[in-house]
């Protein structure tokens, strides 16, 4: 008389029946088929009998016969070298039962998402980037407007009958060019993709995902190949395009540029010293794609003390403005007027009057209110002194 209890050849062949039914639900989302396959491995494992508690050590070899031939049959269609793969965790003696299903999940969770996307063909993506990482031509995606909803980097990736998959894995990594390897992480398992590690043109990246909407939120690159992410790119709260670079890999960033997402130009580039500190910001005041305001903080102090000014859009500086005793007002002028390059003109705030040569929050005004800058220099609180409450002698 049989056992009952005992795992036969009709309880794997109800294994794998469910396993099909599982992978080719086309209700089930790709995230959702690898959980339900999870969860369906690790209740065949209970059925047969096995403690998912037990040190590997403890482990019957009927036991591991059985979960053998468990993995097998849940890997039994994919490409040889990824139930190598499998199979050599099964038969890891290092690992518990648990570390064991959890390594076969996360082995299917990742094999089974490359699979789904494809590795994009070469020439299949765009080909309009010269420097990969250039904001000029790479992609963002923005958080949606209000009462709309952005699908899921993992949803993008999956469903190709749009665009190609080419286009979409440009789309969910964030940067124009060749994809030629992509592998998305769904890290706390609630569902949705957190970050996705890839490599564009041969330079590796990683994307980070917001977790309510899927939005980009953060693209970091090796650009130099050296093994350090130094170039990270984030969409700000204006729209804005920041992209950070730490070029001597000491992890502080040395400078940050700023791009319109719309013209796609520079508006503002920030140079940082080696504790994090902005000590000088090229601002484009007009638009024009060319930077028309230097500011500069001379002391270390942490706030702007001089400015540069190119008023006239030939990259040469026309007027400085320093101020020599920080309390916020000018207290020299110097200025070239015949465009030669040389400031032949000066002036002072002690001949001219107090405050007649201008304030420097005139210029600060120009970085966002919410930018670290005015936090550093404590200029987050700082008003400006009305004309008529200026003292000097021309008031």
């Amino acid at each position: 008389m049989s056992n009952p209890d005992q795992y036969t050849e009709a309880d794997a062949a109800e294994y794998e029946a469910k396993l099909n039914d599982i992978a080719n639900d086309p209700d089930l989302t790709l995230t959702e088929k690898l959980d339900d396959i999870g969860d369906a491995m690790k209740e065949e494992f209970e059925e047969i009998g096995l403690d998912t508690t037990a040190d590997a050590d403890t482990t019957t070899g009927a036991e591991e016969s059985a979960t053998t031939a468990s993995t097998t049959t849940a890997t039994e269609n994919s490409p040889a070298g990824e139930a190598s793969a499998t199979a050599d965790v099964v038969g890891d003696s290092d690992l518990s039962l648990t570390e064991r299903i959890d390594e076969i999940y996360n082995s299917l969770n990742d094999t089974t998402a490359t699979t789904a996307t494809g590795t994009a063909p070469a020439g299949d993506a765009a080909s309009t980037a010269d420097v990969v990482g250039d904001p000029a031509t790479a992609t963002y995606s923005s958080a949606p407007a209000a009462g709309t909803s952005t699908p899921s980097a993992a949803e993008t990736v999956e469903d190709p009958a749009t665009s190609g998959p080419a286009s979409d894995l440009t789309t969910a990594v964030g940067v124009d060019g060749n994809v030629d390897y992509y592998s998305p992480r769904d890290v706390d398992r609630d569902g949705s993709v957190d970050l996705a590690h890839s490599r564009v043109d041969g330079i590796d990246t990683i994307t980070h995902y917001n977790d309510d909407d899927g939005s980009i939120t953060l693209v970091e690159q090796d650009t130099d190949h050296n093994g350090t992410y130094e170039t990270a790119a984030a969409v700000r709260p204006d729209g804005t395009v920041r992209i950070a670079e730490d070029s001597d890999d000491d992890g502080q960033v040395d400078l940050a540029t700023y791009y319109d997402p719309t013209t796609v130009q520079p508006v503002r580039q920030d140079e940082f010293d080696g504790s994090g500190r902005i000590t000088a910001s090229k601002i484009d005041s007009d638009g024009d794609g060319q930077p028309d305001v230097y500011l500069i903080d001379t002391d270390g102090d942490g706030r702007f003390d001089t400015v540069d000014l190119d008023t006239d859009a030939d990259a040469i500086t026309n007027d400085t403005l320093i101020d020599t005793d920080g309390d916020g007002r000018f207290d020299l002028s110097l200025s070239d007027t015949d465009g030669d390059g040389s400031q032949e003109t000066y002036r002072t705030a002690a001949t001219s009057g107090d405050g007649t040569l201008g304030d420097i929050s005139t210029y600060e005004s120009l970085i966002p209110a919410d930018d670290s800058y005015h936090t550093q220099a404590g200029t987050d609180t700082y008003e400006p002194p009305v004309v008529d409450e200026v003292p000097g002698d021309l008031v």
